[in-house]
């Protein structure tokens, strides 16, 4: 009896045990990743109890990679890797920046940054040829810079020379972590929507900084981001909510004066394909891409507009003082649609000044070259219809 008693108590110990570790064991599962390409230096093996890649596919194999999209843009892969090259198409890229931009992190180096724009935290130029040797820690006072570089150089002599590598200039909110000796940014990131980019400048750093280095650079961004990321609770964008916050409305008293500041914030609009026509709570605002500034906190209606395209229909939550950014991707129209809508032609009605005097007799009526005109017309298709008669005629006889 007591052995069953000890048991038994060892047993309610040991469940006990569980229930209280299982909701902490959860919230440390691993994150999933899915990589097309290279990972940009990450090494998964080393980082298995944070990261689990679950799906791979090798470069140059960009017809696999459009086939097997929705491998990368599921719910539960929470990491996406591309480098390599841009064999894949559009369409799988504009996939990939939607998904990101509804709670992703994105990591990319060039060249497959050539088939994404928007979702980019450079604004990209041509390539460059000219080799740098040194590359520098940029932005130390942000967060996300200090925990990568922790216990790390501050500035890094490359292994070779880079030579092949993209040039541009950063985008109003991203945030340079690294830039070579000329001033070049080399490692960027950026919230997009809900999500995070994270751009190398360059094909495979690891050859460069060597493995350790590389591995440390990018997992110590996607580990910092990957937390912000979880642990934001405020809202950036939604764009599927029609919802608008009821506001309450409070009266002063009438010899009561107050002094309102008016709280604002900015967004960037952006929209792929660009272009589009942009209206903020059905006023219209401009085209892709551009950015609005001093708009009212709060939501706010968003619809984009283009030809041959579904109209996009959003919201956008501005906060104050800060930058947000609002991105509309527009759905291309069946071809039947377009084609019906480009058919239909609506012909300008010119209007032209009415003759200050009124013909007074059928002469002048005649004399009028609106008339003539007329006239003209007439016996023109009068002797194109007897032409074809008589031709008609002759061929019968």
């Amino acid at each position: 009896m007591i052995w069953e008693s000890v048991a038994r108590s060892a047993s309610l110990f040991v469940l006990s045990v569980l229930l209280i570790l299982g909701p902490a064991a959860a919230a440390t599962a691993a994150s999933s990743a899915a990589v097309y390409g290279s990972t940009s230096g990450f090494i998964p093996e080393s980082h298995s109890d944070m990261i689990t890649v679950v799906y791979t596919i090798p470069g140059h194999s960009g017809g696999l990679f459009d086939q097997s999209v929705a491998s990368f843009t599921d719910t539960s892969t929470e990491i996406i890797f591309i480098g390599n090259d841009a064999d894949f198409s559009n369409k799988t890229a504009s996939a990939i920046e939607q998904a990101v931009w509804n709670g992703k992190i994105l990591v990319i180096g060039y060249p497959a940054t050539g088939k994404f724009g928007d979702s980019l935290p450079v604004n990209s130029e041509s390539p460059s040829s000219e080799a740098s040797s040194t590359l520098v820690v940029t932005s130390l006072n942000n967060g996300v810079a200090r925990e990568v570089f922790s216990g790390l150089n501050k500035t890094f002599t490359v292994n070779e020379p880079v030579a092949e590598r993209l040039t541009g200039t950063v985008k109003p909110g991203s945030v340079s972590l690294m830039s070579f000796n000329n001033g070049d940014p080399a490692l960027v990131y950026r919230q997009y929507g809900s999500g995070y980019v994270v751009e190398w400048m360059f094909a495979a750093p690891e050859t460069y900084l060597g493995t350790d280095v590389a591995d440390s650079i990018t997992y110590g961004a996607v580990k910092s981001l990957l937390t912000s990321m979880k642990g934001s609770t405020t809202p950036v964008t939604t764009v599927a909510t029609t919802a608008v916050p009821t506001t309450t409305l409070t009266t002063l008293p009438a010899t009561q004066e107050t002094t309102v500041t008016a709280k604002t914030g900015n967004a960037i609009i952006q929209s792929n394909p660009l272009g589009a026509r942009v209206y903020v709570d059905g006023i219209y605002q401009g085209k892709t891409p551009f950015e609005l500034d001093d708009l009212p906190t709060g939501y706010h209606s968003v619809r984009m507009t283009l030809d041959g395209y579904y109209n996009f229909d959003g919201s956008a939550y501005i906060v104050e003082g800060k930058t947000i950014t609002v991105f509309g991707s527009l759905q291309e129209a069946p071809l039947t649609t377009a084609t019906s809508q480009a058919t239909t032609v609506v012909t300008p009605v010119i209007t032209t000044a009415a003759p200050t005097t009124t013909p007074s007799s059928a002469g002048d009526a005649l004399a009028s070259p609106t008339v003539i005109a007329a006239g003209i017309g007439i016996i023109t298709a009068g002797i194109g219809a007897y032409a074809t008669i008589y031709t008609h005629k002759e061929k019968k006889e």
